[in-house]
């Protein structure tokens, strides 16, 4: 194994670096690209690539390039504007990679991920204001890595702005591989609600256009200090790798796991390959809700204001672009619908969700759902529509394969919609106002007194859930989601042994601050159900932001044992028992099954571990 060489070199005296960092400092700032990471840094010959890289200040234009600027830290090329993200190191296995580095910073600077893989994130190496270093190490396995850097000055936590961008892709190539695919990095700075890919934030976001039919390759790296569950819209993606920064897990061809949801850590990253089946626009986003809605104005002190503020209607809730904003991808396919819900359609399944205010009270939602045609007698009238259970709307039951129609009926004083999450249908159906669609037609925002009816035919089953995508935190933690189950062909639902936890976050009110809620309480009544039967558990995260939701089944404290069924609706194949403990990403769904062979009772947690909140539910197993 080749180890890290770093030299500084040779000296300099402690006036001439002081010297050097005001020379620095009083040097007139240039204008930091985005880096679209399509073209690989440095020089490689014979086997070795060389690079020369510096770290400066700069200006950059996380949105229009007239719109705000940012005075951040940053990578670049020597001789080359600087980048954010950093400059793209890619080479195949077998590899040397010979760095220049110069900081033309003011402060010291650690540098992360400069090393041979697999490593430990403990190499790291210090640069001081106005030195240059030298590295060299033998590039190691194949896998997506990712380096940064972090300096002593600027602010923390939250308000971190000046060292936020100093991060970027590393990728090692399997031997004979020619690179046929796209690197995402993602970054965060200064707030919950300032995120970027590649250097933009929505709607500045490259544009992607792909074909129906189309394998699409996609690396994705962590570059920022939060957790992201990244969510693609209208289709499943097999993971093909996933790793920690300092290792690459690859998964055997045919066993990669299929997703429509994956939460990618601090430092972490994965691979993807997805292949579209239907036409239009979709995106792809971090489900955090503060991510992909509208950017809260930054501090005069962090951001130069905007030259032109013309690009300010891209954030309006009336433009194409839907009041969205930060870490999401605009997704545009062509080609041949396979899904016909026009010539000939008939549904076998009608449905109409109501949604009006929550008893009177505007601040807050309740949804009703009423099944249009079940039986002669509820065509009669006397069927009740089924309602929300406190802060969540009802269980919504569909067929695999089966069309189905379901009419929503907005009683409310304000717009919205309701997204699939996870189903495959149509784009103008998936519930992206002034976004899905095809071609000219766009789906639109569901106005107050109007009705918008949603066509599907599920091509899977498994559990999903529904959702507002209108993009603020209100009509979310008020209640306006609900779980979706696809049922197999042929099977009929069982209320009394298919069981769903759907785990939510409320408002200031009614249930106190931010209360953690399942099934839209924060703690429901006892569960009674019968030793030797066997329950399918289905959990899903629908919270803003708790992307390390834990959910736990206890018995005295201790986990018990559940079988793996699925997650994000896809089967998992023979899965073995495992410790009923499972953290569940905002936007995922598990399928877990369990049986009790004696009278227990167990206790069920769903906890926030950012601050210890927690909804809780005893379940009591007891012989008939």
């Amino acid at each position: 194994m080749t180890r890290n060489t770093y030299r500084i070199f040779p000296a300099a005296a402690a006036g001439f670096l002081l010297a050097a960092a005001t020379l620095a400092s009083a040097q007139p700032l240039t204008t930091i690209a985005a880096n679209d990471n399509r073209i690989a840094a440095g020089q490689l010959r014979d086997g070795v690539l060389t690079l020369q890289l510096e770290m400066r200040k700069g200006k950059w234009h996380p949105e229009a390039e007239n719109g705000e600027t940012l005075q951040v830290y940053a990578f670049g090329e020597t001789g080359k504007p600087l980048q954010v993200p950093a400059p793209v190191i890619r080479v195949p296995q077998g590899t040397t990679i010979d760095i220049t580095l110069h900081s033309a910073l003011t402060v010291p600077a650690t540098l992360h991920g400069l090393h041979q893989r697999p490593g430990t994130d403990a190499d790291v190496l210090t640069i001081a204001p106005g030195a240059t270093q030298h590295i060299r190490f033998a590039a190691g396995l194949p896998g997506t890595y990712l380096y940064w850097a972090r300096t002593t000055d600027g602010r923390r936590g939250n308000g971190r702005v000046l060292d936020a961008m100093l991060g970027g892709a590393l990728v090692v190539d399997g031997p004979g591989i020619t690179p046929h695919d796209r690197i995402f990095v993602l970054e965060r700075w200064n707030g919950p609600t300032r995120t970027a890919i590649n250097g933009k934030s929505w709607p500045y976001t490259e544009r992607l256009n792909y074909e129906v039919g189309e394998s699409i390759h996609w690396r994705i790296v962590n570059a920022s200090d939060l957790s992201h569950p990244m969510h693609l819209h209208g289709f499943h993606f097999a993971l093909d790798a996933e790793g920690d920064g300092e290792h690459s897990k690859v998964f055997e061809e045919g066993n990669q796991p299929l997703e429509f949801t994956h939460s990618v850590q601090i430092a972490e990253t994965f691979d993807m390959t997805w292949v579209p089946t239907e036409p239009g626009r979709w995106l792809y986003h971090c489900h955090r809700i503060p991510h992909m809605r509208l950017p809260v104005p930054l501090d005069p002190g962090d951001a130069e204001p905007a030259a032109n503020h013309d690009h300010e209607h891209m954030h309006d809730m009336n433009s194409e672009y839907s009041g969205m904003g930060g870490m999401i991808m605009g997704l545009t396919i062509t080609g041949r619908s396979k899904i016909d819900t026009t010539s000939s359609w008939k549904p076998e399944r009608r449905l109409e969700l109501t949604v009006g205010a929550r008893r009177g009270d505007a601040r807050f939602y309740e949804l009703s759902l009423r099944d249009l045609a079940p039986s002669a007698a509820a065509s009669a009238g006397t069927a009740k529509p089924v309602m929300s259970t406190g802060l969540t709307g009802p269980v919504i039951v569909v067929t695999e394969k089966q069309p189905a129609e379901i009419a929503i009926v907005n009683h409310l004083t304000e717009p919205t919609s309701i997204h699939w999450h996870g189903i495959e249908l149509e784009s103008y159906y998936d519930g992206v106002p002034g976004w899905g669609g095809k071609d000219d037609r766009k789906a639109p925002a569901v106005l107050p007194g109007q009705t918008f009816t949603v066509r599907m035919i599920p091509p899977r089953a498994g559990t999903f859930m529904y959702h507002t995508h209108w993009h603020d935190d209100a009509q979310l933690t008020g209640g306006i989601h609900g779980t979706l189950i696809v049922l197999p062909a042929g099977q009929t639902y069982d209320a009394a042994t298919d069981k769903s936890f759907l785990f939510s976050q409320s408002p200031n009110e009614p249930f106190g601050a931010a209360q953690m809620l399942m099934n839209g309480v924060p703690q429901p009544g006892t569960m009674r159900l019968q030793v030797g039967a066997t329950y399918r558990f289905r959990f899903i995260n629908i919270t803003p932001s708790i992307d390390n939701l834990r959910v736990s089944l206890a018995q005295s404290g201790s986990p018990v044992e559940w079988r793996p069924l699925a997650k994000d609706a896809a089967n998992l194949q023979a899965a073995p028992l495992k410790k009923a403990d499972q953290m569940i990403a905002v936007g995922e769904t598990f399928d877990f099954e369990y049986r009790a062979t004696s009278a227990q009772e167990l206790t069920l947690t769903g906890l926030n571990p950012n601050d210890n909140r927690r909804a809780v539910q005893t379940l009591i197993f007891a012989e008939k």
